[in-house]
């Protein structure tokens, strides 16, 4: 029965209603969770339980299919049975999603039979894979890691980029996109006001076309665009952070889907073949957890971030050397003063003396402050026209100790800078380009390989217990060879063959057996057995047993009290 609004469904008023369009963003999204039956995301939001969350999506189930899972399990014994087998197979799960997908799983009445055979159908081939992967142990820690996709919850905002907007509609639609987020937005009317604002940060985004024909400070690092364009290349980082935070979940995702190729020739996210996976863990290596771009992408971004990284470090070591130089020097160099100027030392003519010794100082000097130059350019592997800075880092009046001309440090800094924040900003929009074609086959690929999770648990469930897969038959009866009682433990089971209700050489189709014998001497354990094939049967799941031909029924009714295992 189709349901177009939230209060459609029995179990949700308007209270949790309205939770879950807040959780979820829209009421769209929240049916479209619950008509997925996923109880791990219901779980999430903030009030309902995942126990509540399951009875949440049985009344959907209920409401949807018309049958509820009381309709089968008729007393508290049989409801036990139930949720004691739910919580075996469940404890196969890698993920909380299949956890709680799996306990949407409910035994259906005969006039279900339909239902019953498409689970069958659904589980054949995760039934005959689990057998083959079961010891798998790569999978196993590849599929522990996969979650749903998520949004970034704090991002850091950038103080060098900022976005300047000259009209409203464009504002308006820059400030949905939620890129205040990541660097500040502003209005700006005229090239005066862009100019002033521009002052404070090292680039500068322009959207719009009214302030383009203006003439602006070449000191200004300023980029022009008509309109917002895409998200990518007018702030890549949310594209990459999106990334950045998902990382491990997506890697994990590929490995498994490339551990399954391997092993076997099941059709699994057949969407992304191995070209695609490959190139898209090359463009996950290149990107690191914090959202930036990884050392080693691109080697003049690494120059330039080891340049600031080290910069204070290499400037003091070589003002310290260029001062022992300079003192060495100095202490080898020897000045010889004719009787003249010695006397003039005694009168008012000292500026002569005192431009004569700088004369003899200055060649010394120079060639000291010289090789101070050529050393930081080899320390920071600095290019020609980086060095026009580095000059004005050192003071051209002579002086002892070299002092350094501080200006011209923050000059050196500012042009390092921008060129980083530009080179970045390129490398950035290249990356965020080639990921944002992922974006949705990433979201495919993770649901896919959750809903694989689900049914591989069940399979690995199947493959410890050596279930198989019952014949379901609209007779009355049941036949079982070599069942076993999965509460008391696979290695401790002993096979029992038996027959209700059909004609064996044993048995002559009596409907009703009374059970004796003594004391411990398996009755219940059997009752047990029964109950457990029934109740899997009756879910299109395998049963514990060699083989067993089950006649559909529409309810269990026990009163057996089952043993703890």
């Amino acid at each position: 029965m189709h349901v177009s609004e939230l209060t459609g469904y029995p179990g949700i008023g308007e209270k949790i209603a309205a939770k879950l369009v807040e959780h979820f963003g829209s009421e769209e999204q929240a049916l479209e969770i619950l008509n997925r039956r996923d109880v791990a995301s219901l779980a999430e939001v903030p009030g309902i339980s995942e126990k509540y969350a399951v009875s949440i999506i049985h009344q959907i189930i209920a409401h949807q299919d018309g049958v509820s899972i009381d309709d089968f399990l008729q007393t508290p014994e049989a409801m036990n049975v139930y949720e004691r087998v739910i919580g075996l197979i469940r404890s196969y799960s890698h993920t909380q999603y299949s956890r709680s997908r799996i306990s949407t799983y409910i035994p259906f009445p005969s006039a279900k039979a339909d239902k019953i055979k498409a689970t069958q159908a659904l589980l054949k081939d995760y039934v005959a894979l689990a057998g083959k992967l079961s010891r798998e142990a790569a999978l196993d820690s590849s599929l522990k890691k996969i979650r749903y996709l998520k949004r970034p919850a704090n991002v850091q905002k950038s103080r060098d980029r900022a976005v300047f907007v000259d009209n409203k509609k464009d504002y308006e639609k820059i400030l949905s996109l939620q890129i205040d987020r990541y660097m500040e937005v502003n209005m700006v009317s005229s090239p005066g006001e862009l100019v002033d604002l521009a002052r404070g940060y090292a680039q500068v985004l322009v959207v719009g076309s009214k302030l383009t024909g203006a003439d602006y400070p070449e000191d200004l690092s300023l980029e022009f665009a008509d309109n917002p364009g895409d998200l990518w290349w007018l702030v890549p980082e949310i594209t990459i952070s999106y990334f950045a935070v998902n990382k491990e979940p997506i890697e994990a995702a590929i490995e498994s889907i490339r551990l399954i190729r391997s092993k076997s020739d099941f059709p699994i996210c057949q969407y992304a073949d191995d070209a695609k996976l490959s190139e898209l863990s090359t463009e996950l290596a290149n990107i690191s957890p914090d959202g930036e771009l990884a050392l080693g992408v691109d080697q003049e971004l690494d120059r330039l971030k080891d340049i600031l990284k080290r910069f204070n470090e290499v400037l003091q070591a070589t003002l310290k050397k260029a001062n022992a130089d300079l003192s060495e020097r100095m202490e080898k160099n020897t000045v010889t003063l004719k009787g003249s100027q010695l006397l003039n030392m005694f009168g008012s003519n000292t500026e002569s003396l005192k431009s004569m010794l700088e004369k003899e100082v200055a060649k010394n000097y120079a060639e000291v402050v010289a090789e101070a130059k050529e050393s930081m350019k080899n320390e920071l592997q600095l290019k020609p026209f980086e060095m026009q800075h580095v000059d004005l880092i050192f003071k051209d009046e002579i002086v002892y100790p070299i002092e350094i001309n501080y200006r011209g440090t923050e000059s050196f800094r500012n042009a390092i800078n921008r060129q980083l924040i530009k080179r970045s900003l390129d490398m950035k929009r290249a990356s965020a380009k080639r990921l944002a074609k992922y974006e949705s086959v990433c979201k495919d690929m993770i649901r896919d390989v959750l809903e694989f999770d689900t049914y591989y648990a069940i399979g690995l469930f199947s493959a410890d217990y050596a279930l198989r897969m019952p014949k379901m038959t609209k007779k009355a009866g049941v036949t079982i060879t070599g069942g076993r009682n999965i509460f008391i433990g696979a290695q401790k089971a002993e096979p029992v063959s038996y027959a209700v209700g059909t004609k064996t050489p044993e048995t002559k189709g009596e409907r009703i057996v009374l059970l004796s014998g003594v004391n411990s001497g398996g009755k219940t354990t059997m009752l047990d057995m029964l109950a457990q094939i029934i109740v899997l049967s009756h879910m299109g799941f395998p049963v514990p047993a060699d083989s067993a031909e089950i006649g559909l029924t529409d309810q269990l009714l026990t009163s057996a009290n089952p043993k703890e295992p």
